[in-house]
């Protein structure tokens, strides 16, 4: 049994200035790629033969260069054989990859022209994420699809391997489903919708009983869509995974995707953020007179994880202001201070205008202090991610990143030189913490802050996507 496997992941948003090129994307290929994926081990013990092809992954950002886009899906669909038979394929995507110039959803676009060259009896399955807007396309050209079921994001090797596992029966059983989808009207900020908390944990828990109850349901996964984008596409959707195409067992599958985009519809305004969520001012003026050590303020508007440029130093010109002692601010995009710092020493009194280098919108701020350190610092992914310094001005540490980073655990702080369980407030570019920063904070704020990722949805300008709208649109009622 011959199975390819692939990967070309990149989450956009398209309110930011920053267009993802090339160059972005942690590129690994052939059999270095097969150690970046989890299904590898899974596979080969299920006597399978992986072909891989490529692995590229990036930080979110603005939309991806057609151009680029295009060289890194024609490079993952030329490493598919052509005179070899194939008994199916296995790709890991995003789902809410934006590409200039395309409007019908580029993971869509990969899908079908992998469809194209390997034909209509090879089943095609997909593991997304559960911020992925899902198109038609890209429901027309797969055959099983399956997203993560939390956010944050803890079972993604759990998916992979879940959407390999319905692969290979669909290879066995000789079974080629198509999928349903039911796209609710919602466009909820994904830091309200979290999976361990409701009413998010009951859809969850509901998707797994009639998974596991309806013997004509092979998969069912409900999205909640990456919010920041102007898209045909953005939004909430459910798809089911029926077991046969006869229209009885369609239409059982038509039936239980309506009940759950239903249900979705129907808690839409019980969805609230799980924690403090304050104005800026307010956000700072918490932390700083909280009792505990280890507060985390979330730039919300900011958030590089959502696509941000994370050059803005809005809330480092706060904190200097309300003259807070003991913080770090993890970190601030600033390429250009990075690399004048390549001839300065550990120690050396530095000055310099930080901010705005990659979004003139952007709150600039001026710094005078000391370097405290340089050196490389790690990737989300566990990639190197560039260059980095550390520099404190006023008691406050500053980390500097010569790349857009998003810095999600303890050890991206530790491989720039820092202990962050030294600080009583660090404040970082996300919105809701990754599962180990949340682990460890002890006083949790959200601060809504304006930006590319600003909470508020509906302050923002969209052109293109489906109307009417939630929250955009907040009088009218749906049904399907």
């Amino acid at each position: 049994m011959k199975i390819i496997v692939g990967s070309l992941q990149h989450e956009s948003n398209t309110f930011t200035l920053v267009k993802a090129i090339y160059k972005d994307f942690s590129i690994s290929r052939d059999s270095e790629m097969l150690s970046r994926i989890a299904v590898t081990k899974f596979l080969e013990e299920s006597n399978v033969e992986i072909i891989p092809t490529i692995y590229a992954n990036s930080v979110p950002s603005g939309v991806v260069d057609y151009g680029d886009f295009t060289r890194l899906k024609d490079e993952l669909i030329s490493r598919i054989p052509e005179r070899e038979k194939i008994d199916g394929v296995w790709l890991y995507l995003h789902g809410a990859m934006e590409v200039e110039n395309i409007e019908e959803g580029a993971d869509g676009v990969i899908v079908s022209e992998i469809r194209e060259k390997v034909g209509e009896e090879v089943p095609i399955a997909v593991a997304l994420d559960f911020h992925a807007n899902n198109s038609e396309l890209l429901v027309k050209s797969a055959n099983i699809i399956c997203g993560y079921r939390t956010a944050p994001h803890t079972d993604m090797e759990k998916t992979q391997i879940r959407t390999a596992e319905l692969l290979l029966k669909c290879i066995r059983d000789k079974i080629l489903p198509k999928p349903i989808m039911v796209r609710p009207p919602l466009n909820i900020t994904g830091d309200m919708v979290i999976t361990d908390s409701e009413p998010a944990r009951s859809l969850i828990r509901k998707l797994e009983n009639i998974e596991r109850n309806n013997e004509h349901i092979l998969s069912i996964s409900i999205f909640n869509g990456q919010p920041w984008v102007d898209s045909p596409n953005t939004g909430a959707s459910v798809i089911v995974i029926p077991k046969s195409n006869s229209l009885e067992v369609q239409e059982i599958a038509f039936k239980e995707a309506k009940s759950l985009a239903r249900e979705f519809w129907r808690v839409r305004k019980d969805f609230k953020f799980q924690v403090e969520a304050l104005e800026p001012e307010e956000a700072i003026d918490r932390a700083i007179n909280s009792k505990e050590n280890l507060v985390f303020i979330s730039d919300s508007g900011d958030n590089t994880t959502a696509g941000t440029p994370g050059d803005n130093t809005y809330l480092l010109k706060l904190l200097l202001e309300k003259k807070a002692q003991n913080t770090l601010i993890g970190g601030i995009t600033g390429s250009r201070i990075v690399n004048l710092c390549d001839k300065s020493n550990i120690g050396d009194y530095i000055e310099f205008t930080l901010g705005g280098e990659l979004d003139k919108r952007s709150i600039t701020t001026k710094i005078s202090g000391i370097l405290k350190n340089k050196r490389r610092i790690l990737g989300w992914d566990g990639e190197d991610a560039g260059k980095a310094i550390v520099v404190n001005t006023q008691g406050i540490d500053i980390i500097i990143t010569e790349n857009r980073c998003a810095l999600i655990s303890p050890e991206i702080f530790s491989s720039i030189g820092i202990d962050i369980f030294q600080y009583k407030i660090i404040v970082v570019k996300l919105g809701y913490l990754y599962p180990k920063l949340a682990e460890i904070s002890k006083h949790t704020i959200m601060a809504l802050t304006s930006g590319a990722s600003c909470e508020a949805i509906e302050k923002l300008k969209f052109h293109k996507i489906r109307r009417p709208m939630y929250p955009i649109d907040k009088d009218f009622e749906w049904e399907i």
